[in-house]
């Protein structure tokens, strides 16, 4: 919850937290009674009773079940699963934004969860659009497969040339002009195969950076490739991530401010890191001061109190950081 200033998302969450927590307290006083005094003393205002134990006893509200909302959160859990699978899949780390998450389904329930919980499922999968498609994925296309059983007794001796033929064909024409129930004649020459829907299967298509994975009532499907902008993104949190780690391994305090320097071996990757994205890194892990540059990092061990070096995706990243000195109080 930690966020500058204020804001609506801050002043949200902690009435969320109050509130729960308060009830939680009231439910298992009778149970756990010194921990849940000690909780409720953080928690009382001047206008509360003096104890946890002076309160009646909570006897839950109905009107605050929502059923709807709960089901919709089971599509969204359900969801939330298959982009971590797919994700694996394609050997894409959940910490890396990918452009696009689509649910493929037929269901209302479905399509209206995705869609009216969008903000969240797009949190949770770390993902740029999620939308809904109805049918079938649009990006998908076909791959023709040959059925050989049939193709023997049919064409005899030229059984592999109507194999080829086959494969070398448009499948999606082709299992288009068979659906629509048209006669499919392949040609080789002076040589004509008709062919009927028993002579081929055809199975979907994707492109190689786009994985499925099926959840309740649809399928995810993730598009995994990386543009610069979401490589830098991808980049940026890896960094911020082992930042982090280094500010709690020197037990720095949430607020405590860090000059941080980040030598990064890769000149491609560095440059990612430049303008907006280095402010937004500065801002995730409080520096000052933040310096990234391309090459060694000799020196830097003299410069910050603490160093560290890292392998970043198979790219060599030494950080050092400082804590900034408190500033003395003024009277």
């Amino acid at each position: 919850m930690w966020l500058e200033g204020e804001s609506r998302e801050k002043a949200d969450a902690y009435e969320t937290i109050s509130w729960v927590l308060r009830r939680l307290c009231t439910l298992l006083a009778p149970f756990v009674p010194h921990i849940t005094e000690e909780m409720y003393r953080n928690l009382r205002t001047e206008n509360d009773p003096e104890s946890v134990h002076m309160l009646a006893w909570w006897p839950g509200d109905p009107s605050l079940v929502d059923s709807a909302l709960e089901q919709a959160m089971d599509t969204v859990r359900s969801f939330d699963e298959a982009t971590a699978n797919a994700r694996q899949a394609g050997k894409r780390k959940l910490r890396w934004p990918v452009a696009e998450c689509v649910v493929v389904t037929e269901s209302d329930e479905v399509a209206a969860a995705i869609e009216g919980l969008n903000a969240i499922c797009r949190n949770r999968a770390n993902a740029r659009v999620v939308r809904v498609v109805r049918g079938r994925f649009d990006r998908a296309g076909w791959r023709a497969e040959p059925v050989m059983k049939a193709l023997g007794p049919a064409f005899g001796r030229n059984a592999p040339l109507v194999r080829d033929l086959i494969l070398a064909a448009d499948a999606a024409a082709l299992k288009a002009a068979l659906g629509r129930g048209e006669e499919v004649v392949l040609e080789r020459e002076d040589l004509r195969f008709p062919i009927g829907p028993g002579h081929v299967s055809f199975a979907e298509e994707l492109p190689p950076h786009i994985f499925p994975a099926p959840m309740s009532g649809g399928t995810v499907y993730v598009d995994v490739a990386l543009t610069p902008d979401l490589e830098a993104e991808g980049y940026a949190r890896e960094v911020i991530r082992r930042i982090q780690e280094m500010r709690r391994q020197h037990t720095l305090n949430v607020e405590d401010f860090i000059t941080a320097g980040v030598v990064i071996a890769d000149e491609r990757v560095a440059s990612l890191l430049s303008g907006a994205r280095k402010d937004a890194v500065s801002g995730e892990v409080r520096a000052r001061e933040l310096t990234i540059v391309t090459g060694s990092s000799p020196g830097l061990a003299d410069t910050f109190a603490c160093t560290k070096e890292w392998d970043v995706e198979g790219i060599a990243i030494v950080i050092g950081i400082s804590k900034v000195p408190d500033q003395p109080v003024e009277e």
